[in-house]
């Protein structure tokens, strides 16, 4: 990458430029198919309403999907992290060199059927009987996922 640094960015502004075109495409389309409420058409809340009704969705139902999502959205890395924690995945390697530890990615590696002999051996050949545990943390879209999920149940409970 020893290009010329005004290609990197014109290049940068190009894909920037490219990609808020196609947001600002998917969000004509959305205001034409009336999901905004200023134009009627099949996606304008009060025939979006409409059609849920017909289909017998009443706001039991939705509330239980919103609390569903909910539960989901803010519990997934729990169980992915125990999960993962028990099977011996995701994990580096300890083992000091030059005062650092190594990090690499371990694989388990049974010597025998007790538990007490799991060991655990990295990709640059290091063994070590114990390995450090990368748990899967929560990022930005994650949180902001949960949270609209709850703000939905807390429309429908109190603003209907």
């Amino acid at each position: 990458m020893s290009g010329n640094p005004l290609n990197s960015y014109i290049r940068k502004r190009a894909q920037s430029m490219g990609w808020s075109m196609v947001v600002m495409g998917g969000s004509f389309f959305l205001y034409y198919l009336g999901l905004f409420g200023n134009v009627q058409g099949p996606l304008a809340p009060g025939n979006l309403g409409e059609s849920l009704a017909a289909m017998g969705v009443e706001k039991s139902h939705m509330l239980m999907f919103f609390l569903s999502f909910f539960i989901i959205a803010l519990t997934w890395n729990h169980f992915f992290n125990l999960i993962s924690f028990m099977i011996g995945s995701r994990r580096s390697c300890l083992k000091k060199n030059q005062g650092h530890s190594c990090g690499a990615v371990t694989q388990k590696i049974k010597a025998g059927n007790k538990q007490k002999n799991i060991r655990y051996r990295c990709v640059k050949g290091h063994t070590c009987s114990d390995a450090r545990f990368n748990p899967v943390k929560k990022g930005v879209v994650s949180h902001t996922i949960w949270v609209v999920a709850m703000v939905f149940c807390a429309i429908i409970l109190y603003c209907s």
